[in-house]
């Protein structure tokens, strides 16, 4: 492979730019060296292009907090999936406040001995504007119904987090669906009969289907209003995230709506679980 030419580089960085630009290329990221783009603060050492995601790498020989400062004030308000980070030598150390400073930002941490790359803050996606409830402050099953999303978004995935968000609504609402069809309580009104779901239609149902269900149970009470509601918002942003992720216009309708999604899920969560 072709060294890669780096004209603003220091010549004593270049080993560190390979080595954190072939570790992004291995992960399947196209590589556009000392790019520079409209907007930009500054012309990046690297940039790492995986749609959706665009990591903007710095590589430098010491922590320099007003051009990070920059970067992720163009990052946030950029809209899209855009990280941040630096990579230094690993004979470089870091003040016992930097590295807090830099997981407080989002900002991304990599460290080359030349040859290879250790990442020890994982770069967040700055674009995202979404705030959570916390989690502690959940009653304990709700808490652990979605600890594994809450997770997911502290990694900055999440995608995958509120995919999981989604299957642990979708999980309770089949479960209390079953538990009111079989004590006869849940009754579905289809225009022209009355009748009781059994275990195996509820297990088929589709979060949509499951939703069309809960509006249609006679004599609805609160609890099934917001069970039905909540799995309504979310269908077709979950059918958008599992079977079209890499579409721009499903990427940029959830990130628009996903944080609303996750106060829904968990106001219906809170209700399916009683609590």
């Amino acid at each position: 492979m072709p060294r890669r030419v780096f004209r603003t580089l220091s010549i004593d960085l270049v080993e560190y730019a390979e080595a954190v630009a072939n570790d992004f290329e291995r992960r399947g990221f196209t590589i556009r060296v000392e790019k520079s783009e409209l907007g930009f603060p500054y012309t990046p050492t690297i940039l790492c292009i995986r749609r959706p995601t665009t990591v903007i790498v710095e590589v430098i020989s010491q922590i320099q907090q007003d051009r990070l400062d920059a970067w992720v004030s163009y990052a946030r308000s950029s809209g899209r999936d855009t990280r941040v980070a630096v990579c230094i030598s690993d004979t470089v150390a870091i003040s016992p406040d930097q590295g807090p400073k830099l997981r407080q930002d989002g900002i991304g941490l990599y460290t080359s001995n030349g040859h290879t790359i250790e990442e020890r803050i994982a770069p967040m996606d700055l674009g995202l504007n979404v705030t959570l409830p916390p989690l502690e402050s959940l009653p304990q099953k709700v808490r652990t119904l979605l600890g594994p999303a809450y997770e997911q978004f502290g990694r900055t995935q999440w995608r995958e987090g509120f995919e999981d968000a989604c299957k642990a609504l979708e999980n309770e609402a089949r479960r209390y669906l079953k538990a009111g069809s079989r004590m006869g309580r849940i009754r579905i009104d289809t225009g022209r009969r009355l009748r009781i779901l059994t275990d195996k239609e509820i297990n088929k149902m589709t979060i949509g289907a499951l939703a069309n269900a809960f509006s249609e149970i006679q004599s609805q009470n609160h609890t099934d209003a917001i069970i039905g509601q909540a799995l309504a918002r979310i269908n077709k942003d979950r059918i958008g995230v599992v079977h079209h992720k890499s579409k721009a216009i499903t990427e940029k309708r959830l990130r628009s709506n996903v944080g609303q999604h996750m106060w829904a899920i968990v106001a219906a969560l809170k209700e399916v679980t009683g609590q």
